[in-house]
């Protein structure tokens, strides 16, 4: 009886300490005024477009150049939940509020697994924070993020009330995939193939009947995954990346490696926390009898993810970069499988020690997010004076590793002004739900990202109203060239802001914008 209230004190503890780190894990998001993600700034000036979709009074342009796809794309869960919040709250707040939820969906997960898969062991789930802010994340895949999320959530809830397949846990389950899926593709597929996995380590003769009622309840969820792939075609693209490049990305964690070189090395070093909790595991139960247990399967699991990071293309059905991806499932896959069996203050050392590693990871997060952010906000301000419903085009001579905030950051400037970003990649895309209609001529901007210089001024004079350069250099050859076709009417520390010659266009205080000579 003592020892029963001592681990339900024990747990209430943990657990009070888990979400308050959890809470304290946003913390970055509201730091800072922009959020120095890749991809973000393009998410959330999609979702703007279908917010805004049919005010033609204020945003002309959007219904001019997009249509919105009303289609079961896996990427809708990011682009409708900030586009039903910006109904009630400015665009950078909800784009604030749907990441927060992110991580605290993710976090929240961790915790969930372990504790349908060995309660006892939830310190374990403090293993999380490292990898709440991942390469992926960062690059702004808002979607793919939140699907590992749900990843997590499905397995727990499958593992903690298998027993009973009834019609409520028919329903729960649906939902929970069906979120995964409209999250992105990836992680609703491997979730189904773990159940399976997971279905066949816990199959017993006795309970026959009531195991075989799982294949219908999750049958449904083949349909989208299959429509998705098919409607895609494609196929997939072989990774070129060689054997020694791909090994050190994942046991080395390159995917937690987000803002410079110091904390590349030392996400390297959590991998022998994951070694020495694996040994751990592995003694404890050769200790134990019987010596195999059905959470096991776990482990086969990561082990599973592991071979499939090796042998998978590099690109699939129109989603890219597929090893990063699966880089993070194998680690996830381990905690719940974890017992190195301690017990009492070896237990409560062991979340001191992964709540202090939190808890400096969250300071150096803090620090770049502040150092990233900054960056931002120097490039957005040398777009002041573009005016309102103009076509624009960002070139960016500047890139920094390994994720790069300002590849995108017209974006946040072009919800804000009614903009055509001629740069908004996921209109040029057949997976997202907004799109460039087929009617618009769209700039050819091949190689443009990495290669500035490359832009062709004359051919897309006519389609690009304004262009603007950051941080290009005084010899660059396009600078001659967009001096034939534009004019620069304003410089910032590190922007150039260019308007095409004989354009007139409505500024930002009314009137027009002339370069009329």
């Amino acid at each position: 009886m003592l020892s029963t209230i001592g681990i339900q004190r024990e747990d209430r503890w943990l657990r009070r300490l888990f979400f308050a780190l959890a809470f304290l894990y946003v913390l970055p998001f509201w730091a800072v005024h922009h959020l120095p993600t890749t991809d973000g700034p393009s998410h959330t000036y999609n979702a703007w477009i279908i917010r805004q979709y049919a005010n033609t009074a204020q945003y002309p342009l959007f219904q001019r150049h997009y249509e919105v796809v009303w289609k079961p794309y896996p990427n809708w869960t990011s682009h409708a939940t900030m586009a039903l919040l910006m109904f009630v709250v400015p665009p950078l707040l909800a784009e604030k509020l749907l990441v927060s939820g992110y991580v605290l969906l993710f976090l929240g997960g961790a915790w969930y697994l372990v504790g349908a898969v060995r309660p006892e062991e939830r310190w374990l789930a403090f293993l999380a924070f490292p990898f709440a802010y991942h390469q992926l994340f960062q690059y702004g895949f808002y979607n793919f993020s939140i699907s590992v999320g749900l990843f997590l959530f499905v397995l727990g809830f499958w593992w903690r009330h298998r027993e009973r397949p009834g019609l409520a846990f028919a329903v729960k389950i649906n939902l929970l995939l069906w979120l995964c899926y409209f999250s992105h593709i990836l992680s609703c597929v491997l979730a189904l193939a773990a159940i399976g996995v997971l279905w066949l380590a816990t199959l017993r003769r006795a309970d026959l009947r009531r195991h075989l009622l799982h294949i219908p309840i999750v049958l449904p969820q083949i349909v989208l995954p299959l429509w998705y792939v098919f409607s895609q075609g494609g196929g997939a693209v072989p990774s070129d990346l060689p054997f020694e490049r791909l090994r050190s990305y994942l046991f080395d964690l390159k995917v937690l490696a987000t803002f410079s070189e110091i904390q590349a090395r030392w996400v390297a070093e959590l991998v022998y926390l994951f070694l020495l909790l694996l040994l751990a595991t592995l003694i404890h139960k050769g200790r134990r009898r019987p010596v195999l247990e059905a959470a096991d399967a776990f482990l086969v699991l990561a082990l599973a993810g592991v071979a499939l990071f090796f042998l998978s293309p590099g690109n699939m059905s129109g989603g890219g970069l597929l090893k990063q991806r699966l880089s993070l499932y194998p680690y996830l896959l381990l905690i719940p499988w974890f017992s190195p069996g301690l017990a009492g203050k070896a237990k409560s050392i062991g979340a001191a020690v992964l709540t202090v590693l939190a808890l400096l990871n969250l300071g150096a997060l803090l620090y770049w997010y502040r150092v990233r952010s900054a960056e931002m906000e120097s490039y957005l301000n040398g777009l002041a004076a573009v005016p309102p419903n103009t076509r624009i085009l960002g070139l960016n001579y500047r890139h920094t590793w390994p994720t790069d905030s300002l590849s995108h950051a017209m974006g946040y400037k072009a919800l804000e002004a009614g903009l055509i970003d001629w740069d908004n990649y996921e209109a040029k895309t057949n997976y997202f739900p907004t799109r460039f209609r087929g009617s618009v001529v769209v700039p050819k901007l091949r190689r443009v990202v990495r290669a500035p210089d490359s832009f062709q001024v004359e051919p897309n004079r006519d389609l690009i109203d304004m262009v603007y350069t950051w941080q290009m250099p005084p010899p660059a050859p396009l600078r001659r060239r967009l001096r034939n076709s534009y004019k620069p009417i304003a410089k910032s520390s590190g922007g150039e802001l260019w308007l095409r010659r004989g354009a007139g266009i409505e500024s930002a205080h009314g009137g027009t914008v002339e370069t009329r000579e």
